[in-house]
């Protein structure tokens, strides 16, 4: 799975350092975002939308945890509704952290139906020992 996109609603392609990369094939205007603060009830309710899908998206993640949300944004999806873009940094397992680009879509009654994810987080398991040693 590494590399891949975690893809619910759509397919979105993201810098892995948090800041998302221009696509150059889009020539229409960006809608404009508006910062809002990580305790926003909207924020937190988005939050643990994508902690929760996570979750239950693999088995590896059943340890997966919130560390910060860097910032969020929030603006007219393409359509109806509005999307919510989260900076966060995730705790992989003890100590593993990871930072990702994440949208989560709302349609036009604020309810969330869907997000995506930059790439999936990689978590890097203690490796097995060999019965035979």
């Amino acid at each position: 799975m590494h590399g891949c996109a975690l893809l619910v609603s759509c397919l979105l392609i993201f810098h892995v350092e948090g800041a998302a990369r221009r696509n150059p094939d889009f020539t229409a205007d960006v809608p404009k975002r508006t910062e809002v603060p990580a305790d926003d009830p909207a924020v937190r309710a988005a939050l643990q939308f994508v902690m929760t899908e996570l979750k239950r998206l693999s088995n590896q993640y059943r340890y997966i945890s919130l560390v910060k949300c860097h910032r969020a944004e929030v603006g007219a999806a393409n359509f109806d509704g509005r999307n919510l873009f989260l900076d966060i940094e995730l705790d992989l397992l003890k100590g593993q952290l990871s930072r990702h680009d994440v949208i989560v879509f709302q349609d036009e009654h604020r309810v969330i139906s869907g997000l995506a994810i930059d790439e999936f987080p990689e978590v890097k398991f203690r490796e097995r020992l060999d019965p035979d040693v």
